[in-house]
């Protein structure tokens, strides 16, 4: 599974960048708040094409932007840069480790990758936060007044065929 890492000043950014890039596409997303030590947001996001999206994040938020997978017994954290302009650019892999298959020490292998990167460990975390649909805090976030709690992710949905 692919996770994308962004820094951004709500979810709802994150989200109308989204709708932007996917066109009339069918998209699924989920943001989890920002950390507070590093402020990256992790996105897991439904699209043919990930990189693309990662790309497109770096170049309008101008700031890096990495794609971490964890599939497959491995770890590979692979860092976009904002200063690169074309589409179709090639990341830079910062991290790739083999992931051991005993859960408790594939996760802290996983938590220690990642804090050696300086990222927040929320591949780990996913599957136990709250999903909360985004139009239900929608409004708080236009007006700069969400706070976000640590134990949720912010889900939305687009474009689905009826």
């Amino acid at each position: 599974m692919l996770y994308i890492y962004v820094r951004a000043p709500g979810p709802g950014a994150v989200i109308r960048l989204l709708e932007r890039f996917s066109g009339v596409a069918p998209w699924e997303i989920s943001v989890t708040p920002a950390d507070l030590h590093s402020g990256y947001r992790c996105l897991s996001v439904s699209l043919t094409d990930q990189v693309a999206f990662a790309n497109y994040l770096a170049r309008c938020l101008r700031d890096n932007v990495f794609i971490v997978d964890a599939s497959n017994g491995r770890l590979q954290v692979t860092q976009y840069d904002h200063d690169n302009s074309d589409s179709s650019a090639e990341g830079i892999c910062t991290i790739d480790v083999r992931v051991s298959s005993i859960p408790l020490i594939g996760h802290r292998q996983v938590t220690r990758a990642l804090k050696s990167a300086s990222l927040p460990s929320w591949v780990t975390r996913l599957k136990h936060l709250k999903a909360v649909p985004y139009e239900t805090v929608a409004v708080l976030d236009q007006r700069d007044l969400l706070v976000e709690a640590g134990d949720v992710r912010y889900t939305a949905q687009g474009n689905m065929p009826d």
